[in-house]
């Protein structure tokens, strides 16, 4: 049984991770009244690219970081994913997709 602690820990930091998230998001949401994107993002780039992504990167991987802080972890990557999904909302997850579209996605045009 020791030898699942360490999966179970790690399971259980990740999911706080994604439902501080979605907390996060949906306060962002009920203050500003806007819509946001919270587990999964769908994004239509300036070039008529969609892209969808799951977890919401700019948010998720900041409250896994969050998890290093202190124990316990869980609590931690769920007050770290609340605190990112409300201050960097969706702005920053469209510009790192545009920027990452632009460099790989094929445009159709020979080099």
């Amino acid at each position: 049984m020791r030898l699942f602690r360490p999966v179970r820990k790690a399971i259980g930091v990740v999911c706080a991770a994604a439902v501080g998230t979605w907390v996060g998001a949906q306060l962002k949401s009920s203050l500003t009244g806007k819509a946001v994107q919270s587990l999964r993002i769908r994004h239509t780039t300036a070039k008529g690219h969609t892209i969808t992504n799951t977890p919401v990167v700019t948010q998720f991987y900041p409250a896994l970081l969050a998890a290093g802080i202190g124990k316990p972890r869980w609590l931690y990557a769920f007050l770290g994913g609340v605190a990112a999904a409300a201050l960097l909302g969706d702005r920053w997850e469209h510009q790192l997709w545009e920027r990452l579209a632009d460099r790989f996605i094929d445009t159709g045009t020979e080099a």
